[in-house]
Parts: C-alpha cells; sequence; structure tokens
C-alpha cells in the first residue's frame, strides 16, 4: 500500500489542499504590486509620527510580507512539483469531499482519456474541482429558479 493512502489526514494537509483548489489560492500580482507601495508610504509617514505608529506600521508591513512570502514560496514547490501524491489526494478528498472530489476525477477522465500515460498535477485537479463546485451552485440555482412551463401555466 502507498504510504498516506491510509492513514490519517492531519487537519494542516486538509488546510493547505482546501487552500490550494479554492479560488484565493493565488495572491494576484497586481495587488501584490499595488499593497507593496502603499505599505511602504505607511511606513514612511508613521516613521516620521512616533514610535507607537512606526510600530503598527511594521506590523501591517509583516501581515502583508508574510502570506504574500508563503504564497511565492508555495509558487516555487509546486514549480518543482506539479504532480499529486496520494498524500495530497487524500488531503483534498478530505477538505472537499467524495462527491466534488469524483465529480472533479470524473473531470480529469474526460478531459485525458486519450492520454494514458497522464498523471494528476495539482493545477489540473485544482481546476477540475472548480467545474465540479461550479456545476454543482449552478444546479442549486436552477432548482431554486421558476420552470418555463410553471410559468407559462401560471400566467
Amino acid at each position: 500500500m502507498i504510504r498516506g493512502v491510509t492513514d490519517p489526514v492531519p487537519w494542516s494537509d486538509q488546510m493547505l489542499a482546501r487552500w490550494e483548489v479554492s479560488r484565493f489560492a493565488v495572491v494576484p500580482l497586481s495587488i501584490s504590486l499595488l499593497v507593496a507601495p502603499i505599505s511602504w508610504v505607511i511606513l514612511l509617514l508613521a516613521l516620521s509620527g512616533g514610535k507607537r505608529s512606526a510600530i503598527m506600521a511594521v506590523l501591517l508591513l509583516i501581515i502583508w510580507a508574510v502570506p504574500v512570502g508563503l504564497d511565492q514560496v508555495r509558487g516555487w514547490w509546486l514549480t518543482r512539483h506539479p504532480h499529486a501524491s496520494p498524500r495530497w489526494l487524500c488531503a483534498v478528498r478530505a477538505a472537499v469531499g467524495d462527491a466534488v472530489f469524483d465529480d472533479a476525477l470524473e473531470h480529469l477522465k474526460i478531459l485525458h482519456a486519450d492520454d494514458p500515460g497522464y498523471r494528476i498535477e495539482r493545477a489540473h485537479l485544482a481546476n477540475a474541482v472548480q467545474v465540479a463546485w461550479n456545476a454543482r451552485r449552478k444546479g442549486r440555482q436552477q432548482a431554486e429558479g421558476v420552470r418555463l412551463d410553471d410559468a407559462v401555466r401560471q400566467a
């Protein structure tokens, strides 16, 4: 048996997998490029304002820099290790649920049916999870709507 497949999934793995398949997994570069100069301006203004405001500005800069830095490290890691490991697949299954995970795998099977040597990539599975979530969301929205036949009968 492959190591990691039958082991219990740690919550840290689940949170990381949930982040990687979420819509918010990538910090847009435009936001980072916009926030960095603003943070430096706030820092420079705060340094001239007093010690307390300088400490607050440094803390705000750290609060911004740590997630962006971690996301950059994660991006570097994913470029070096693009394929999904069994441990990561178990974490994704635990994070999104069996039904969504199975729908995502079915989507990948449809897309890559002609390639028998295809290996699941993290980015491909993350995209497939988004497709599965969108299909479920659309189904819920359609279930809440009024059918055309019912609207015609009522009129």
